[in-house]
């Protein structure tokens, strides 16, 4: 009796964890590792790009031009999530990460949050970033 406790405890917490997937897109013709990027300073929350600015050395004059793009505070009043919203599992804000060079997409990376997105968030995106893009696979 005690074990089926357990384990009904077990996938309790299992279930109810609050970690999003993150869905990550790489252009099949970027070739990595990348040697700059250039930060879209006109576009995203200017404490969330000050972070940013942070974690990298980031080149005005390159190619790859990256953009964060976030919203906090997400309502949807749509009846067709209905359901999500009464089981808690609406997200409440997401980051995205987007490497462009000129119109084209080379890189994305996109969360959807279940708490207001903030510095940590965007370390963790750019993090993964840093590992998809700077770091040179063998």
């Amino acid at each position: 009796m005690q074990k089926y406790l357990y384990f009904i405890l077990l996938i309790f917490f299992i279930s109810c964890e609050e970690k999003a997937k993150p869905s990550v897109i790489i252009h099949s013709d970027l070739e990595r590792p990348i040697s700059c990027m250039k930060l879209n300073k006109l576009a995203g929350d200017k404490e969330l790009l000050n972070s940013l600015e942070k974690l990298y050395d980031f080149n005005q004059s390159c190619a790859l031009i990256l953009t964060l793009s976030s919203k906090k505070d997400i309502v949807c009043n749509s009846t067709n999530n209905i359901m999500s919203k009464n089981m808690g599992k609406f997200p409440k804000s997401f980051i995205k990460l987007e490497l462009r060079k000129g119109l084209n997409v080379e890189y994305s990376y996109y969360v959807d949050l279940y708490s207001n997105v903030d510095k940590d968030d965007v370390k963790e995106g750019f993090e993964r970033l840093k590992k998809d893009l700077l770091v040179k696979k063998n």
